[in-house]
């Protein structure tokens, strides 16, 4: 019971900060007048990251590399087979404006992650390094390109932001923090329902902390889809699940070496690939989506969190 309560506990701060947070980066991202894809792409999706990111470092210093593991690949799919099927049933679009380099770019980085944990290699700190190093020249490149291409938001009236630039600061600085809160009392309340149901560590990190730190995500999906902005989530989901592979997965090597063999099966490895390809069908191939296979897709998920738990 206590650790249920952790859990719900540690899942509503993470909502509500995630939501201060999110607010508060888009916010100054207007006041800066930069691109929505790439305040989505960036701020919102590094943003929404939060979560996963506190988590996995929380995880990593504890040695809980189970958990750490489970939520980066948990998060990637959740965001895809849960978080973009909700949205997308909100309010259909078939043309996106993500660029097809970027979620081929997505495809075989999780490709080149998969392939690591499927041959037995650590995430060492020379892991780290070189996927930090990837992660900040993409950033860079995406940022040069906004610059050269001049990706300015002319602000509408109906655009205009009411928030201040100091409120927003405000609400950046509070999200962080509660995202950090929320994160110690999501993961002390996993260990202990871990501990108390028997169930391994990893299927923790791919279920329960992975949808719980997806939140920020589905929730800013779902706005965004009632408000008709389709690349905002595509980009928003997009820069989320490069920032856990590259971001995430390498400041939690660097923080401590996690020894992959046996914590994440077969399984987990080929629905983190497919959500990727999924993902690229999503941006490239905009014509193929319609309802019944959104709710394929959500069917899916539920498909795989069961059988994680029959494998168990």
């Amino acid at each position: 019971m206590i650790g249920l309560t952790y859990l719900l506990l540690g899942i509503i701060i993470l909502y509500f900060s995630g939501e201060y947070l999110v607010s508060g980066s888009v916010a100054l991202a207007k006041h800066l007048r930069v691109q929505p894809f790439i305040i989505a792409l960036t701020l919102v999706a590094f943003g929404t990251s939060a979560p996963e990111l506190a988590i996995s470092i929380n995880s990593a210093l504890k040695n809980l590399q189970g958990i750490t593991l489970g939520n980066i690949v948990g998060s990637n799919i959740a965001n895809v087979l849960f978080a973009v099927p909700l949205a997308f049933l909100i309010k259909i679009s078939k043309k996106s404006d993500v660029r097809t380099k970027d979620s081929i770019f997505l495809v075989v980085l999780t490709l080149a992650f998969s392939a690591i944990v499927f041959f037995g290699k650590n995430l060492d700190l020379i892991f780290g390094v070189l996927s930090l190093l990837l992660l900040f020249s993409y950033i860079l490149l995406i940022l040069y390109e906004a610059k050269t291409k001049k990706r300015r938001v002319n602000i509408s009236q109906e655009d205009e932001v009411y928030i201040s630039a100091l409120k927003a600061s405000f609400l950046s600085t509070v999200g962080i923090l509660g995202v950090v809160t929320g994160a110690e009392i999501l993961v002390r309340g996993a260990v202990i329902t871990a501990e108390l149901l028997g169930i391994s560590q990893t299927i923790i990190g791919l279920t329960m902390v992975a949808v719980g730190t997806s939140i920020p995500e589905v929730a800013t999906s779902m706005i965004a889809a009632y408000r008709g902005q389709v690349n905002f989530i595509l980009g928003a989901i997009l820069g989320s699940n490069l920032f856990n592979i590259l971001g995430i997965a390498g400041v939690a090597s660097i923080i401590s070496t996690l020894e992959v063999s046996g914590t994440l099966s077969y399984l987990d490895l080929f629905f983190l690939v497919l959500s990727s390809i999924i993902f690229l069908i999503f941006t490239v191939f905009g014509k193929v989506i319609n309802r019944p296979l959104l709710v394929l897709l959500l069917i899916s998920y539920l498909i795989y969190v069961l059988f994680l738990f029959l494998e168990f």
